[in-house]
């Protein structure tokens, strides 16, 4: 697996970049080290790192808890908190940001690392949850609007099936006639393909994006 990229927000720089040196010897890439909460932003929608390291307390009119909110509603990337401050109104509006993990300074290598894993785990977890739920949806929409379409379909079929029969075969309306009805009995494998589909695979499309791969998925569950 390529290792996870973080971007670690620390407004004390000797402190930045000790949590970043801790974190490359662990295998990490860190895109970047922000000092406040504007440019933390800023990078996170630049860079989109697997994970942000976030310091509750930075300096200028945005904090960490502010930033890390702007960060999920933009961008959904998780974050988890260092702080060395754990007073329950700093937790409670912490908590209300749904951080993927806290932090607390001064902390172990082992016990950030540990952290990290379980957030970026999650993250991953919860987004293909959502993801598959989303799909399973479209599916099940598609399915029904298949067998509203099948009826229809149907009809053009029997219509150019009877023109068929009666057009003479050198006619030129002839091959356009069997040209509907080839592309109509097509439509009619795919949607009875689609609406046979309980489980699926998926498969690489434009721009990064992933669609159901019809035959795959049929022929999977035939």
């Amino acid at each position: 697996m390529t290792p996870a990229t973080i971007l670690v927000v620390e407004d004390e720089g000797i402190v930045a970049q000790e949590i970043k040196s801790r974190l490359e010897k662990t295998g990490y890439t860190i895109c970047a080290v922000a000092h406040d909460g504007q440019t933390a932003v800023a990078h996170a929608g630049e860079m989109r790192p697997d994970l942000v390291l976030m310091d509750i307390r930075l300096k200028g009119e945005m904090d960490g808890i502010e930033a890390a909110g702007l960060i999920r509603d933009r961008f959904r990337i998780p974050v988890v908190y260092l702080t060395a401050y754990t007073d329950p109104a700093t937790l409670e509006r912490a908590k209300i940001m749904e951080p993927f993990g806290y932090v607390v300074k001064p902390f172990e290598t082992r016990s950030l690392i540990v952290s990290i894993e379980v957030a970026i785990h999650r993250h991953r977890s919860e987004s293909e949850r959502i993801y598959r739920e989303k799909l399973q949806a479209v599916l099940e929409t598609a399915g029904a609007i298949c067998h509203e379409l099948n009826q229809p379909m149907m009809a053009i079929s029997g219509h150019t099936e009877l023109l068929i029969g009666i057009l003479d075969r050198s006619d030129p309306v002839y091959l356009k006639i069997a040209k509907i009805k080839s592309q109509v009995e097509r439509m009619g494998a795919i949607t009875q393909k689609l609406m046979g589909i309980t489980r699926y695979e998926t498969k690489d499309y434009v721009q990064g994006e992933r669609i159901v791969d019809i035959d795959k998925s049929s022929l999977t569950f035939d």
